[in-house]
């Protein structure tokens, strides 16, 4: 009823003269008012982009903790730096003399190019590739290069204890299956030991397995990988009473894509003496290329509030505006900036110093992401791959449950963010006239998710009915 009230109210003020007459202004003020969390606040900016005016500014200034939101920063900028046709590539170079009994006098480089799709199925099509040059054996030496990018595996800010769940990955410019391992238990026969699988199967992995199917006296089933202490440990205990997963980072993803890449070589029956890692020379001989595209990494990033496909963005930017080795430091210098120097965006007040928000150092304001995305509007091509790439109320991605009913359903385009203490969501809304509403809403305090939520999908349902 209060919503139906909301909307009729709004309704009834397009008969003024001014679009966005000061009832508007009231109206707004009201669900902030009635709905916003008890214990949180809001920081909100509202822009109309086809009038050219704003609509609602509520503590826009306020710097607040993005969340996943940054992704939009990210994916922003890694659009116009990177541009729309980049591919993210993982090559596999020769350099030496091939003979004719298949043996090369020389070596072999695995590239990583901090592509955080590369599969393992992928990777192994890469090791049948070499195969299929003609090389049985590497006399030289086999190497992996990850020189795209230094040796810290995690952003400034981040929450150690978070490890080793699979959404803050450890980073490296060689992953595989994004950098993690999926370990599932199976029960057996009563009484007997589960049966476990890795998922890819590797040799990287260990598995202690002590648990046993359907004995209740076993207590509960644990699935424990110390990546703190050790790195190649699964221990598995407890009672198994029907099939259970659990995916997880590996603490060390160069090293377990390396390691796979050297099994897929021994199935494929190339022999090497030698492995290490190395930085690929100039001159080589490609073998084999492995590409996706920025649009789908960014379109991961987006709908699935992937983290580990928006921090690949955010270094890889940094990488090809120097070309020499980057890291969290660096990024966090190009991203900052591209947004001052490229957009114009100096006077803003932000400090951004991942690509996904994980991060607890990241502040920025509404007005900040209400200028971006109207910023991006001017860019046609861009503008039509961004806002296809973002959450649709009640269609997809994280949005896919919320604003589902018929007055809002595909009417907001947005990027949800949620960690302890925030609460966003910035995006687009196209309301009733056909203008097109850039938004971002900010509740800081918040700690259960749920009622921030209800407040952000009211606010922006009555933004639709505009």
């Amino acid at each position: 009823m209060k919503k139906f009230a909301v909307i009729l109210s709004l309704l009834v003020f397009l008969s003024f003269p001014s679009f966005y007459a000061s009832p508007v202004q009231a109206t707004l003020d009201s669900i902030v008012g009635s709905c916003l969390p008890k214990g949180t606040d809001a920081a909100i900016m509202v822009y109309d982009i086809t009038a050219g005016q704003p609509v609602y500014a509520l503590r826009e200034d306020v710097m607040c903790r993005p969340a996943s939101v940054q992704k939009v920063i990210t994916s922003i900028v890694a659009l116009n730096g990177l541009g729309a046709d980049f591919q993210f590539e993982t090559r596999l170079e020769m350099r030496g003399e091939l003979k004719q009994d298949g043996t090369l006098d020389g070596d072999i480089y695995l590239v990583g190019g901090l592509d955080p799709a590369l599969a393992s199925s992928e990777l192994r099509k890469m090791a049948q590739d070499l195969k299929k040059a003609g090389v049985n054996r590497i006399a030289g030496t086999l190497y992996a290069d990850v020189s795209m990018m230094d040796s810290i595996p995690w952003g400034p800010g981040w929450s150690w204890d978070d490890a080793p769940s699979s959404y803050q990955p450890f980073i490296s410019a060689l992953m595989v299956d994004e950098g993690s391992l999926r370990v599932q238990v199976v029960p057996t026969r009563n009484g007997q030991k589960s049966d476990v699988f890795l998922f890819p199967a590797n040799r990287f992995i260990k598995v202690v397995n002590n648990s046993v199917s359907n004995v209740k006296s076993a207590g509960p089933l644990s699935m424990d990988y110390d990546w703190l202490h050790d790195g190649h440990t699964v221990r598995i205990a407890g009672n198994v009473t029907k099939a259970q997963s659990l995916s997880f980072g590996v603490r060390s993803s160069q090293d377990f894509a390396f390691s796979l890449f050297r099994e897929y070589l021994d199935e494929a029956g190339v022999s090497y003496s030698e492995f290490a890692y190395g930085k690929c020379p100039t001159v080589t001989s490609s073998v084999s290329v492995v590409s996706h595209p920025l649009t789908q990494i960014m379109k991961q990033a987006l709908k699935e509030s992937d983290n580990l496909y928006a921090e690949c963005m955010f270094l890889r930017s940094a990488y090809n505006s120097t070309g020499s080795m980057t890291g969290f430091t660096q990024a966090a210098q190009y991203l900052r900036q591209f947004v001052d120097r490229k957009f114009g965006f100096d006077s803003h007040n932000f400090n951004v110093v991942d690509g996904s928000g994980l991060s607890m150092y990241d502040f920025v304001t509404p007005r900040l992401l209400t200028d971006l995305l109207a910023l991006i509007m001017k860019d046609v091509r861009n503008f039509d791959i961004f806002y296809t790439s973002l959450p649709i109320s009640g269609v997809d991605g994280t949005l896919k449950t919320r604003m589902s009913d018929k007055s809002s359903i595909g009417k907001i385009h947005a990027k949800t963010g949620s960690v302890t203490g925030a609460c966003t969501l910035a995006g687009y809304v196209r309301n009733r006239s056909g203008h097109l509403l850039a938004f971002a809403i900010m509740n800081s305090g918040a700690v259960k998710m749920a009622p921030s939520r209800k407040f952000q999908d009211a606010f922006c349902v009555a933004l639709s009915q505009l």
